[in-house]
């Protein structure tokens, strides 16, 4: 493996994972191969049951595999403890999920805040996060008083305050309308061109896809394909070049 200091932010190799249903083993995911590599927006696709959450959730470390590796800045997740693996994972992953997972009871700031004090940095920079995310306005209001959009906006900056490896985004606009949800995707979009983040992004959207760099596409737990936009954030070419490789 590549020395942790020029390792690539992910690396997963042959990933398998295996759910039992009674008597029937079922593959989730099977042989999965993905790297990621600094300042990549990748994009992950593929119908419900695919096995892309499934893949998402294994390279955050958040369930077991069953063969292969996933290794985060060259540190192969297999090898930690459950406890190291905890540690590990506030330091080196921000996830943004569909849901949010805001606490109703702290404000925003306090919300953005959480990984870092249990990071114990106390000095990490949520007032740059706030502006730069358009929330300084916000930082007191509480997360029942934000719009969705305002919601997943503090999310992804508590995915960012530990200034980890890689962010890990899962349908981050699948609870938001179209026109918020394209404000979320030029965001992160924003986050890679100017902050050089590495982000992988689960979606069944060409119209949220297309903001990335590369798009890969599961079928049935395995690789399909993957194709690259060329950056031209043109819907109707990503919708068409999916489709084909679904066919």
């Amino acid at each position: 493996m590549n020395s942790p200091a020029f390792a690539p932010p992910l690396v997963a190799q042959h990933v398998v994972k295996r759910y039992q249903q009674g008597t029937n083993s079922i593959i989730a995911l099977d042989r999965v191969c993905l790297t990621v590599q600094p300042g990549e927006f990748v994009a992950i696709m593929g119908a419900s049951g695919s096995g892309k959450s499934t893949l998402l959730h294994a390279i955050a470390g958040l369930i077991d595999i069953d063969a292969g590796s996933v290794a985060i800045a060259g540190q192969d997740l297999s090898q930690l403890s459950d406890t190291a693996l905890t540690k590990f994972r506030r330091q080196n992953l921000g996830i943004v999920f569909q849901a949010y997972n805001l606490i109703p009871s702290l404000t925003a700031e306090d919300n953005i805040r959480l990984p870092a004090r249990a990071n114990k940095q106390l000095d990490a920079d949520v007032d740059e996060l706030l502006m730069r995310l358009g929330m300084s306005d916000r930082r007191s209001h509480k997360p029942g008083a934000l719009s969705g959009g305002e919601q997943q906006r503090i999310a992804i900056a508590r995915a960012l305050v530990c200034n980890p490896a890689i962010v890990l985004a899962d349908e981050p606009t699948g609870s938001l309308d179209s026109v918020t949800g394209t404000e979320i995707c030029k965001l992160l979009r924003a986050l890679v061109d100017e902050q050089h983040r590495s982000i992988v992004m689960v979606t069944h959207e060409p119209r949220v896809a297309m903001w990335a760099d590369r798009i890969c596409v599961l079928k049935d737990g395995e690789n399909l394909a993957e194709f690259e936009t060329d950056g031209r954030r043109d819907l109707q070419t990503v919708a068409s070049q999916y489709q084909e490789v679904l066919v």
